[in-house]
């Protein structure tokens, strides 16, 4: 031991604050008087040490193992007497012998526990030695207050555990009484919680439950409940809520099994049906898993909202551009009309949708394009108004129309049997105004009554004023095309008369070369036209421009067209297409187009970024007769000189292997001129 007051340390042999007690000091004053010695002691056995818990002569606590008498005992398991200690091998090295104080007698007993260990000794130590060692008197009375020592021992042990026993008792009772204590403060506290979440939640629609796993009961809040349309409880079963989930999305419920694994999400979407109206609604679940000391789950804990609206409102949007795209790609008009009238009721769960002309001066209403559920027969042909007096001086005024069932409507009285010889109980319209005159609507039809909602009907406003642009903008394109075809139509009349005056002209000239010339280069320019006309006379490419001047040539597989997409406006591709045609006229009399082996390579490439981007083109004749710089200058060659005029620039270079001709101009002034 480190010091005689550490009762707390512990021996291999049990708690030394047990071999502690008063009794035990009397037994040594009885030991020292019965043998006649100035010391006795009661030695526990301390690992290397013998702490010395009752003791008569001297102060010292404790003392080493080694080389001491009760080592002997404690060895050897029986008494041991030395008569001269200074003389015995094994002690005559112990310090307290061979220095001060010079012990010389000693004579010890070994103290058994119940199980026949050896725990320690009662020994008595003389500073005189002693060859006649003790009496039988002596001995017999040494082994007697041995066995009472550690008779005492037993008993202060089994005092000392029944007292720690009991404190440890009494203190596991107060920690009790303050978990119990502190328990019923976080039960408070949760349900407090509890009911601030539950209102919280109430406020912004949101439940929470609670799943046991083991009993299949669910604890829910008043806002799970109502969600649900079921009478307020606060719990529910597993097969209760169950039964709520739509026929359709039950395959997509995880299972029990699958909970319990931990593979099923803990976040999830589907659809109940309202067990109080059977309306569809939309719900979002989340959860965490709580889990056992051992890792297992035993609860699902989380929160149940009603995403009906934000769910709708995705759809409605995701519909919306869906229109739009149609719109935007049908071929036909009646096509646009028919894609965007089955969106529209699809998405509202409507049994009829389509488009309607109006004829304000005929006072008709002509159906053009109408979708129609399986349930729900089609309609088509001309109504007049005076079948419909009130819904047409209703969409006069320029409003939305809305009825939720004609049959409650007294003031549409009239109307019923007009609106029953269609099947339709319900409606809304929409009406197309334009210019201040109605030109048509859009109508949602329902064989049953139906209560329309604000969304539901700003849905609709929303999609006919998309599809109301698109059908303007049909029109425009129609009434745009029918004009381009009326200005090419005259355009060729006017061709055509310019053409008549040069045959007029040329009537009497025997060389009908320059005719044939000018006749060509007339088709070069109706070509640069149909283009344009094709594009409402606003560009062209120079890749179909060149297919268009080749083709009446003939030429368009000789001549290998390669480069990207470039713009060209106007004014550019009628020069460009003087240009090409010159240039294959000539390789066609003079150039690598005069023989069957000749050919023609004609690239661009861009160069340069934004405003600095520029065209190269190149025109490359091979595999033709010779080249020579020509010894005047006709109107085609001025004509190839000037180019593309101040848009660009021209080089012309006469190689003996066949004619180059390199132009360059900005992309810009090619695509906006």
């Amino acid at each position: 031991m480190g010091s005689a007051d550490g009762l707390d340390r512990v021996n291999a042999y049990g708690d030394l604050s047990a071999f502690s007690d008063a009794d035990l000091n009397d037994i040594a004053v009885a030991a020292a008087a019965l043998c006649q010695t100035p010391i006795a002691l009661v030695s526990i056995l301390d690992q290397d040490r013998l702490w010395f818990s009752a003791r008569v002569g001297t102060d010292q606590p404790f003392g080493p193992l080694a080389n001491s008498g009760c080592g002997q005992v404690i060895v050897r398991k029986v008494p041991v007497v030395i008569p001269d200690m200074l003389a015995d091998p094994y002690t005559q090295k112990n310090t307290l012998v061979c220095g001060v104080p010079g012990l010389r007698f000693y004579a010890g007993y070994p103290l058994f526990d119940a199980q026949g260990r050896v725990v320690g000794t009662l020994c008595v130590v003389d500073l005189e030695t002693r060859s006649d060692g003790l009496s039988s008197h002596q001995k017999d009375g040494l082994a007697a207050l041995a066995r009472q020592s550690m008779r005492l021992m037993d008993l202060r042990q089994a005092s000392v555990t029944q007292e720690r026993r009991f404190t440890a008792q009494k203190l596991r009772s107060q920690r009790a009484a303050k978990r119990v204590q502190e328990a019923e403060a976080e039960r408070r506290h949760a349900l407090e919680k509890y009911a601030l979440q539950q209102a919280a939640g109430a406020a912004g629609g949101i439940g929470i439950y609670e799943y046991d796993l083991a009993s299949g009961d669910i604890t829910v809040s008043p806002e799970v409940c109502r969600i649900a349309g079921i009478d307020l409880a606060p719990t529910l079963s597993a097969e209760q809520w169950i039964a709520l989930i739509h026929p359709d999305d039950k395959m997509t419920i995880p299972t029990l099994n699958r909970i319990l694994e931990g593979t099923a999400p803990l976040r999830l979407q589907y659809r109940i049906l309202r067990a109080s109206d059977g309306k569809e609604r939309w719900v979002l679940r989340q959860g965490i898993l709580d889990h056992d000391e051992a890792g297992r789950p035993i609860r699902l804990i989380g929160t149940l909202q009603d995403v009906t609206p934000e769910r709708n409102a995705t759809a409605r949007l995701t519909t919306l551009l869906a229109i739009g795209d149609a719109l935007r790609t049908a071929e036909t008009r009646q096509k646009a009309l028919q894609e965007t009238c089955q969106l529209l009721g699809n998405r509202l769960d409507a049994q009829r949708v389509g488009f309607a002309r109006i004829s304000m001066r005929e006072e008709r209403f002509t159906v053009e394009q109408s979708w129609c559920a399986a349930d729900m027969p089609p309609i088509s042909g001309e109504f007049s108004f005076e079948a419909f007096r009130h819904t047409s001086d209703f969409l006069r005024g320029g409003s939305v129309f809305i009825l939720d069932d004609i049959t409650h409507t007294s003031w549409m009285s009239v109307e019923q049997a007009a609106y029953q010889s269609v099947n339709v109980i319900a409606q809304v319209l929409v009406p197309k105004i334009r210019g201040g005159d109605l030109t048509g609507c859009l109508f949602v039809h329902s064989s049953q009554p139906r209560e329309w909602t604000v969304d539901e009907t700003s849905f609709i406003r929303t999609a006919a004023d998309r599809i109301f642009a698109g059908l303007d903008e049909w029109d425009t394109l129609s009434r745009q095309e029918l004009i381009n075809h009326e200005i090419l139509h005259r355009l060729k009349n006017t061709l055509s008369i310019v053409q008549s005056l040069a045959h007029q002209g040329f009537r009497g000239v025997e060389d009908q070369s320059a005719l044939t010339t000018f006749t060509a280069r007339l088709i070069a320019l109706s070509s640069a036209h149909d283009q344009l006309m094709r594009r409402n006379w606003q560009s062209t490419d120079l890749a179909s421009l060149t297919v268009a001047v080749m083709t009446p040539l003939g030429l368009e597989g000789r001549v290998k067209v390669n480069g990207p997409f470039l713009c060209l406006g106007p004014d550019t591709a009628t020069s460009f297409s003087m240009v090409l045609h010159e240039l294959a006229t000539n390789a066609l009399k003079h150039g690598a187009l005069s023989v069957p082996a000749g050919i023609v390579n004609l690239n661009w490439t861009v160069t340069g970024y934004g405003p600095e981007s520029a065209m190269m083109l190149t025109w490359r004749e091979t595999d033709g007769p010779s080249v020579t710089a020509p010894n005047r200058t006709g109107f085609g060659i001025r004509l190839l000189q000037a180019g593309l005029g101040h848009q660009g620039k021209t080089e012309l270079h006469y190689d003996p292997e066949g004619l180059r001709v390199e132009m360059t101009a900005s992309i810009i002034s090619m695509a906006s001129h």
